[in-house]
């Protein structure tokens, strides 16, 4: 699939760094970039090695989350170890190897993937006693996925509360580690005071939305109109807060329902080209008994994992909408579940388990590689490709002019081209902008 808006400017952003220091917007080496309205660095920093070796192409922003999906494997096997058994950790290694939701999330440059990688480093090192480069890729992965800022603190305070906790504050190392977490909080802090980190969020959440709010004022007059309480009653039983305390709850459980999880995921066909849930069908079979033998064998494990996954919701409910990337912090506890009912079960039922994961996946990998390309190519900004690749061609000889009509392609042909980033910088909120031959026009400039 061609690079996508977020991919397209991410890898733009780590080109210019690279040849300049400098971001698209003549920014020097930012903390948050202008370009993803509020984007995290982590991910754009992380790729300038991957844009270094292959340009600023495909394999140059999607090699860090490639590579981030096979170390997730090599950490599965290590957390489930931990928490388990070697066996347990083996199960977790391959069904991670397996994971439609992971191989959606390996498939492009998502930032989301890296941070997942990143946190789950964390947790790793975290249980490993191994305190400092837990708090680097804490720290790290807050700065890479902003949905992180709220879940990975509560994750810690979990781990530390299921360990010993009087035993870990006695460490020195520790007490270091927290220190660095307390640097990272600091500059995220002041990114957000900045206003530039949480830009896309305060746009993005339902407490900002107009319709929405409209909608829920419009409900209210209706409920005070038609009830037949007293007056004096009415503001307390029909009023603002109490209708936007539903809709998050109404959104938090989304994040956690069968619709999302097993049967159509969050209809995102970036997120989810395989049109199926996020995780295999067979696998409610097998989380349901994974619970049950842990509440009968390892209650402790089950508290941990169980509460994993229910602060992952608590991000994403003010969103609006079921979500994939920012989801995905639950697939390691599913994935450990699921691991440890599998141990318990004979050799056969495992086989036969197996064999019907294997059976649904491939037939969304049918899906993904003969199918979505051709249904899904607008969402992958696949006209802006193949117009800036016509464009590179036909500017050899003829003046050309691109118009933003084409979605995305003041993004693209950039990319496409490797314009040099001196030039991009220079024309940065500028229309019409001219690169050579090559003119790209906004329609929306007068």
């Amino acid at each position: 699939m061609p690079l996508y808006g977020d991919e397209l400017t991410i890898v733009y952003d780590s080109y210019s760094l690279l040849l300049t220091g400098k971001d698209q917007t003549g920014e020097a080496f930012p903390l948050t970039f202008k370009m993803g309205v509020g984007r995290p660095a982590g991910y754009v920093y992380g790729s300038v090695p991957f844009v270094a070796i292959f340009g600023p192409s495909v394999w140059g922003v999607r090699g860090l989350s490639f590579v981030s999906g096979l170390g997730i494997i090599v950490l599965m096997y290590f957390l489930g170890k931990k928490l388990f058994s070697e066996k347990v950790g083996l199960i977790a290694s391959f069904l991670t190897a397996i994971s439609m939701w992971d191989i959606y999330l390996s498939r492009a440059g998502f930032e989301a993937h890296f941070a997942l990688f990143l946190a789950l480093f964390g947790v790793v090192m975290f249980l490993y006693k191994k305190y400092i480069p837990m708090a680097l890729g804490i720290g790290l992965a807050i700065f890479t996925y902003p949905t992180f800022k709220l879940t990975l603190p509560l994750l810690l305070l979990i781990l530390v509360i299921y360990t010993n906790f009087k035993e870990i504050i006695k460490s020195k190392l520790f007490i270091i580690a927290l220190i660095i977490l307390t640097l990272f909080a600091a500059l995220s802090i002041r990114e957000t005071l900045k206003g530039v980190s949480e830009e896309r969020f305060l746009r993005l959440n339902v407490l900002s939305d107009s319709n929405l709010r409209e909608e829920i004022t419009q409900k209210i007059n209706e409920e005070r109109t038609l009830s037949t309480l007293p007056k004096i009653i009415k503001p307390l039983v029909y009023n603002k807060p109490l209708k936007y305390v539903r809709v998050l709850f109404e959104g938090y459980m989304e994040n956690l329902s069968p619709e999302f999880l097993f049967l159509r995921g969050d209809r995102n066909p970036r997120h989810n080209p395989g049109e199926w849930g996020m995780l295999y069908i067979i696998e409610l079979l097998v989380l349901l008994f994974g619970l049950y033998q842990l509440k009968k064998n390892s209650p402790k494990d089950l508290y941990l994992l169980l509460t994993w996954i229910l602060i992952v919701p608590l991000a994403t409910m003010f969103l609006g909408q079921t979500h994939a990337l920012r989801n995905n912090l639950m697939i390691p506890p599913f994935i450990l579940i699921s691991a440890y009912a599998l141990d318990c079960v004979s050799k056969k039922m495992r086989f036969i388990i197996f064999t019907m994961m294997c059976v649904q996946l491939i037939a969304v990998l049918v899906t993904i590689y003969y199918y979505a390309p051709n249904k899904f190519g607008s969402f992958w900004s696949l006209e802006a490709k193949n117009a800036s690749l016509k464009a590179i061609k036909e500017s050899q000889d003829h003046e050309i002019m691109l118009s933003t009509d084409i979605d995305n392609i003041e993004y693209a042909y950039p990319v496409y081209a490797k314009v040099d980033p001196r030039l991009v910088i220079s024309q940065y909120q500028k229309w019409p902008k001219i690169y050579g031959n090559v003119t790209i026009t906004d329609q929306n400039e007068k």
